[in-house]
């Protein structure tokens, strides 16, 4: 009689999608939960629970110079191609169907002032010259800034403009002689220009590239440092000032300390510790955890803030308290809904498909934003002579 092996249960295909989308072992987990920890300072401030949560934006800052440093200029060859292709994936599908939404969805029925400055502002956004428009517009610390769900977004207009500057700097890697030497001359540059702002008083200058090189400059010149070499107790000693200055900034710092502010270094030379010390007791307690939260921080970064504007301007008053925790609650699962359904699928398909259509699809998405901000830009030229 013929005998049949017993079928075993194939395992359980949400959970294979959930450990490889949240808890990737290829990525430094506790990188992810710093990740974490930022965008949690960031929608706690924005929320007026956390004074000093402005430092998130520092914290990805550095972390985005750290990852930019190994992609462009520590891969031989460097691919030029693929590198501007993955950063349209990772970047551009989120952020168009965000603004998309939010602009569907508030557009016909605010005011006519509110939509040309708004539709403005996600034109802006698309191009990624969001910080321009800022500077320009609103002071982020200031009341008005609750009008423009589109505002956050000068700081992924920074981050694109440091890939554009990296990029430069990959492509002339092999007439650099002195790569070191160049790279340290911008970070001090930057510092200076820094410290000048600051001593102007010029607050604007917190949108400003030049005013955030050195912060970029700060994760990616890690690459070019001697590994720490600590023992373990040591290691992670050090590891628990730096999470402690991190904490410690975020729960007091005044906003008279945002960058540009000399007191913006110490937030950002923690962070810069952090990632020089892996495997670390410390982070595997304290920041791994929040590894998963780290995953999806673009995500949550991206809705977060035109969620708490849409509430403030559906309620007519000042969201705070329980209200404010429920419209944090409600972005928290369209976060993961847009992590889910578009920001990893479309990381997914830049992977599995060939060279070409994935090059067609990079300029679609290039050529969707780009046609969104026309309409965008039609509509506030609109409003603004009606």
């Amino acid at each position: 009689m013929l005998q049949l092996e017993p079928i075993q249960p194939a395992p359980g295909r949400w959970r294979t999608i959930v450990e490889k989308d949240f808890f990737p072992r290829n990525r430094r987990r506790d990188v992810d939960g710093l990740r974490g920890l930022a965008v949690v300072l960031v929608v706690l401030f924005h929320a007026g629970w956390l004074k000093g949560g402005f430092i998130g934006v520092d914290i990805f800052v550095v972390i985005s110079g750290y990852f930019m440093g190994r992609s462009a200029l520590m891969q031989h060859p460097f691919q030029p191609v693929r590198f501007v292709c993955r950063r349209l994936y990772r970047l551009l599908p989120a952020l168009l169907c965000m603004i998309a939404v939010t602009s569907a969805g508030m557009l016909w029925w605010v005011l006519q002032s509110d939509r040309a400055d708004i539709a403005s502002n996600g034109a802006y956004a698309l191009v990624y010259l969001s910080n321009i428009w800022a500077a320009g517009h609103v002071g982020y610390f200031q009341g008005q800034a609750m009008a423009y769900p589109f505002l956050h977004t000068w700081s992924l207009s920074l981050e694109m403009q440091f890939y554009a500057i990296i990029f430069v700097v990959a492509l002339l890697l092999p007439v650099i002689r002195h790569r070191r030497l160049l790279l340290l001359s911008v970070f001090t540059a930057s510092a200076a220009y820094c410290a000048l702002a600051w001593y102007w008083g010029d607050g604007q200058a917190y949108y400003t590239i030049f005013a955030r090189l050195w912060q970029f400059l700060l994760g990616t010149m890690i690459w070019m440092l001697p590994r720490l070499r600590l023992s373990c107790g040591v290691a992670n000693l050090v590891y628990a000032v730096a999470l402690a200055v991190i904490v410690g900034s975020g729960l007091f710092y005044p906003r008279s300390f945002a960058c540009p502010s000399y007191m913006a270094v110490f937030p950002c030379i923690a962070v810069a510790v952090i990632i020089m010390l892996p495997d670390t007791k410390v982070g595997q307690r304290w920041l791994v955890p929040l590894s998963p939260l780290g995953v999806i921080s673009y995500s949550v970064y991206l809705w977060h803030w035109p969620g708490i504007v849409v509430a403030n301007y559906l309620l007519f008053f000042q969201v705070h308290g329980a209200v404010m925790a429920g419209v944090l609650a409600l972005v928290t699962v369209v976060s993961l809904l847009s992590y889910v359904f578009v920001e990893r699928p479309a990381l997914d398909y830049e992977d599995r498909v060939s060279v070409a259509v994935r090059n067609r699809g990079a300029g679609l998405l290039v050529g969707g934003c780009l046609g969104l901000a026309v309409v965008l830009a039609f509509i506030s030229h609109v409003s603004r002579v009606h």
